[in-house]
């Protein structure tokens, strides 16, 4: 009786073991627990220095109904109306991420107010994970994320792919407008300032050579083949990454690797200092996200006039060789 009680309790022991590690396991993977990206196997395997601000479709259709995740869609109403994410609320993004500022310079970003009045408008709180999509390989995503880490949003992904993925894998989708109602969103906290740059930087970098400017635009508009302000060209010792060699045929970003490679080859170093832009700065954030985010550079700063300031004005040095 002595040996069977032992073995018993034994057995009770070890049953009692293995019932709390299922439970703690559940608990790990349970629908309330949205700082899983950190697991997303198919977005950790690329060898990001930081995975944790992106996420795969295949790590959202699993978290779809996670508690304090808000998922947002950049696409005009007339897309999102004809298919979105589940439970994805709409934004228009040129009028949330972007405004011309006092000087008259378009696509400038705006006050935090702004768009705190935006995110309040989608029912967004502070505590939410926001994710992005839109249908252009996260290229308005990419503003919308660097806007909310410039205001201090503590939790702000995208979708790796974007809308163009999850549709062409056919992934859960629906036309039901998604029901909102409104909060009182409001950032806490500075400005992260040191996220941008100003004309006046980006000229004190020309002649510095640990700093350099990544140009964000085609090589057709860095050549001044293509104006789309009143001089063509690019700025004096910059270098010209277009930011869609960032993403493969399907819109998700390339490995580590193979963006390293890509920056590198035109010079854009993790020891520098470096300074984005494009046009109005939106394939500027996506490569400021790509620099940044996926290959740990130090220091990126993103320069919101871009172009469509520097290349109006006649007081700064511009250049169609190189």
């Amino acid at each position: 009786m002595k040996t069977g009680s032992k073995f018993l309790k034994g057995f009770a022991s070890l049953a009692l073991i293995a019932l709390v590690a299922a439970v703690a396991a559940c608990a790990s993977d349970s629908s309330g627990d949205t700082g899983g990206a950190a697991s997303d196997a198919g977005i950790t395997d690329r060898g990001y220095a930081n995975s944790s601000r992106l996420v795969s479709a295949t790590w959202l259709t699993e978290h779809l109904d996670d508690d304090n995740l808000l998922v947002v869609d950049l696409r005009n109403e007339d897309d999102y109306n004809a298919g979105h994410i589940p439970g994805a609320v709409r934004l228009t993004p040129g009028t949330t991420f972007q405004t011309e500022d006092a000087n008259g310079v378009p696509g400038m970003l705006p006050s935090a107010d702004h768009i705190a009045s935006a995110l309040s408008a989608i029912g967004a709180k502070p505590t939410d994970t926001i994710i992005f999509y839109d249908g252009s390989s996260n290229l308005w995503s990419s503003r919308a994320l660097w806007a909310l880490d410039v205001y201090r949003h503590a939790d702000s992904r995208l979708l790796d792919g974007a809308w163009n993925y999850w549709s062409a894998h056919e992934l859960v989708s629906t036309t039901d407008a998604t029901a909102v109602t409104a909060s009182s969103y409001a950032f806490s906290g500075s400005a992260n300032t040191n996220l941008i740059a100003g004309w006046e930087e980006i000229l004190a970098s020309v002649d510095d050579p640990s700093k350099i400017v990544c140009d964000a635009r085609s090589p057709e508009e860095f050549s001044g083949k293509d104006v789309r302000a009143a001089n063509g060209g690019h700025i004096p010792e910059s270098a010209n990454v277009n930011w869609n060699r960032a993403v493969n045929a399907e819109g998700e970003f390339l490995p580590a690797s193979e963006l390293k490679t890509i920056y590198e080859s035109e010079g854009i170093q993790g020891d520098k200092v470096v300074f984005t832009l494009c046009q109005t700065a939106v394939r500027a954030t996506h490569s400021w996200f790509v620099l940044q985010e996926l290959l740990g550079y130090q220091t990126v700063k993103v320069y919101d006039g871009s172009w469509v300031e520097w290349g109006n004005r006649d007081d700064l040095p511009i250049t169609t060789r190189g």
